[in-house]
């Protein structure tokens, strides 16, 4: 896992073109959070997808990971707690290969994930988002963008 501002993300580059095209695709347009509409980048199967949403108890969420994507997520407007652990100490609940998504149940360690951030969350990651907590916002505006594993 990946966790900076966005002012260091060309720090990254080149070890992946994916990440500087997709925050720069992220910061030269804009979208409507509202109606959640996805956008490729590319012609190589990256897609993003704005995400606008109310942030609950860790008890009501998910702990998730993806197989087949690798998450870049950037933090638009708000402050949300992002729980992390590595799949290996968690216990799997089931994996749905349609929609590439994977749920766990286990520890997280939960970082703030403030507006301007980003983090990279690879198929080891395992991640809760939309947490709230000290100093979070109710509601956040966020980028997700998902990279095809082989495009990394």
């Amino acid at each position: 896992m990946i966790v900076d501002s966005i002012c260091h993300a060309k720090i990254y580059d080149p070890p992946s073109k994916a990440l500087s095209a997709s925050i720069d695709f992220i910061l030269s347009n804009t979208f409507s959070f509202r109606d959640h509409q996805t956008s490729k980048i590319g012609t190589k199967g990256i897609y993003v997808i704005p995400q606008e949403y109310s942030l609950t108890k860790k008890e009501d969420r998910v702990i998730e990971s993806h197989r087949k994507h690798i998450d870049i997520q950037v933090m638009m407007e708000g402050m949300e707690y992002l729980g992390y652990a590595e799949k290996n100490s968690l216990q799997s609940l089931g994996y749905h290969e349609e929609h590439d998504f994977e749920s766990w149940a286990g520890s997280l360690t939960f970082l703030p994930f403030h507006k301007d951030f980003f983090a990279v969350l690879f198929p080891q990651d395992a991640h809760m988002p939309g947490v709230e907590g000290p100093g979070s916002t109710s509601t956040v505006k966020k980028m997700v963008v998902k990279v095809p594993l082989g495009l990394w």
